[in-house]
C-alpha cells in the first residue's frame, strides 16, 4: 500500500506542500523580524537573497547526481530534512547573522527538491506532463497559501509557529523513503551523461526557456519580498493581514496552475505563456499607478496567479525538450536561473525602493517579464528552424 502509485504521488504532493510552504515563510515574517531585530528594508531583502543564492547553488549538482546515481529518492528526502532543519534554525535565531546562516541552510535544502520531484511526478503520469506538473505545483501552492496564514496567526509567538511547521517536513521525508522503497532510476555512465547533457542542458532551446523561468522567478521573489513591506509601510497593514495577503497570493495558483497545466496539454504552450506574461506585466504596471490598498492587493493576488502559472508552463516546456534520463538536470537549469534571478530581485527592489519607491520597483519587475517573453519568441523561431 505504501509503495503504490497513489502513495508515491501523495508523498510528492505532501512534500511539495512542505517545501514550498517553507520557501515563503520568510515573506510574512519580514515585518516581524524588522521590528524584533531592528533590521532595515535592505537587510530584510538580503535574507531573501541569501536564501535564493543557496537555492541556486545546489540545483544542478544535486539533480545531476540524482540522474547519475539513479537514487533520486535519497537526495529528495535529504533535501527536505535539511530545509526543515533550516526552519528550526530560524525559530531559534537570536540575531540577524543567524537568520542569514539558516536562510542559507534552508535554501540549500530547497535547491534539491523541484528538479527531482518533478521528474518523479512526470514518470507517474506518462505523457500528461502538463497535468501532472499542474497538480504537483498546485500542492506547493497550497503550502505556500497556508503557511503565511499560519505564521500570521502565530505572529505574536512566531518562533513557536516556525518550529511546529518544521514537523510536516520531517514526516514527508520519511513518507518518501517508505513510498519509493528501493526505487532507482537507470544509472548513466559518465560518457552517456555528458553526451545527454550536451544535447539537453546546454541546448539553446532549453537556455532560452530557462531565461524566462529565471525572470519569472525574479518577479515572484520580488513580489513576495516587497508586497509585505509595501503594505506595511504604505497602508499600515498588520502582520496577520499581510500573512493573509501572501496566502491569497499563492491561493490564486490553486486555480491557475492546474488550469493552465491542463490547457497546455491541449493547445500551444507558447501562446499561453504570452497571455500569462502580458497579464503579469499589466498587474505590475497598475500596482505602479494604484494608490488604493484594495486594488493593489487584488493586483498582487492576480500577479501571484500569473507568475505561478508561468512556472508550470515553463517547466512543461523544459520537460518537452529534455529526455527522461536528464529531465531532472534540465529542470534544474531553469531553477538555477530562477535562484540567481531570485537573488537579484530583493537587491534590485531594495535599491529601487530606497532610490525611488516601491511602485517603481514593481514597474521594473513588470517590464522584465517582457524581456522574458522575448526569449520565448526567440526559442519559437529557433524551434522552427530546427
Amino acid at each position: 500500500m505504501l509503495k503504490s502509485k497513489s502513495s508515491k504521488v501523495a508523498s510528492l504532493l505532501v512534500s511539495h506542500w512542505a517545501n514550498d510552504g517553507y520557501a515563503v515563510i520568510l515573506s510574512p515574517l519580514l515585518v516581524v523580524l524588522s521590528l524584533e531585530f531592528g533590521i532595515t528594508t535592505l537587510q530584510a531583502a538580503q535574507i531573501m537573497s541569501v536564501y535564493s543564492i543557496a537555492s541556486a547553488v545546489g540545483q544542478l549538482p544535486i539533480s545531476l547526481w540524482g540522474d547519475y546515481s539513479g537514487r533520486p529518492r535519497d537526495l529528495l528526502a535529504a533535501g527536505i530534512v535539511l530545509l526543515s532543519l533550516g526552519l528550526l534554525g530560524w525559530g531559534w535565531s537570536t540575531g540577524y547573522h543567524w537568520l542569514l546562516l539558516f536562510a542559507f541552510v534552508g535554501g540549500l535544502g530547497f535547491s534539491g527538491y523541484h528538479p527531482i520531484s518533478m521528474n518523479l511526478m512526470t514518470q507517474q503520469f506518462g505523457d500528461k506532463k502538463g497535468f501532472s506538473l499542474g497538480l504537483h505545483t498546485m500542492a506547493g501552492s497550497v503550502g505556500a497559501t497556508m503557511v503565511p496564514v499560519i505564521i500570521g496567526v502565530f505572529s505574536e509567538a512566531w518562533r513557536l509557529g516556525v518550529i511546529l511547521l518544521a514537523i510536516p517536513g520531517f514526516l514527508s521525508a520519511l513518507w518518501i523513503i517508505l513510498a519509493f522503497g528501493n526505487f532507482r532510476n537507470s544509472e548513466l555512465r559518465g560518457g552517456e551523461l555528458a553526451l545527454s547533457l550536451k544535447k539537453t542542458v546546454l541546448s539553446p532551446m532549453l537556455l532560452l526557456v530557462s531565461g524566462l523561468s529565471g525572470i519569472n522567478q525574479m518577479v515572484y521573489i520580488g513580489s513576495i519580498t516587497f508586497l509585505p513591506l509595501f503594505f506595511a509601510d504604505r497602508f499600515g497593514w498588520s502582520p496577520a493581514a499581510i500573512g493573509t495577503l501572501i496566502g491569497a497570493f499563492h491561493f490564486s495558483a490553486l486555480v491557475s496552475q492546474p488550469l493552465f497545466g491542463y490547457l497546455s496539454d491541449l493547445m500551444s504552450r507558447n501562446r499561453l505563456i504570452f497571455c500569462v506574461g502580458a497579464v503579469t506585466f499589466l498587474c505590475c504596471f497598475f500596482i505602479f499607478l494604484s494608490r488604493s490598498p484594495i486594488f493593489s492587493a487584488a493586483l498582487g493576488v492576480l500577479t501571484g496567479a500569473c507568475v505561478l502559472a508561468m512556472r508550470t508552463l515553463t517547466i512543461a516546456k523544459v520537460s518537452d525538450i529534455a529526455n527522461a534520463e536528464t529531465r531532472s538536470a534540465a529542470i534544474a537549469v531553469g531553477f538555477t536561473f530562477g535562484g540567481i534571478m531570485g537573488a537579484v530581485a530583493p537587491l534590485l527592489g531594495g535599491y529601487l525602493q530606497q532610490a525611488y519607491s516601491y511602485e517603481v520597483a514593481f514597474l521594473v519587475f513588470g517590464l522584465s517579464i517582457i524581456i522574458g517573453l522575448g526569449f520565448i519568441a526567440a526559442q519559437s523561431r529557433l524551434g522552427k528552424k530546427i
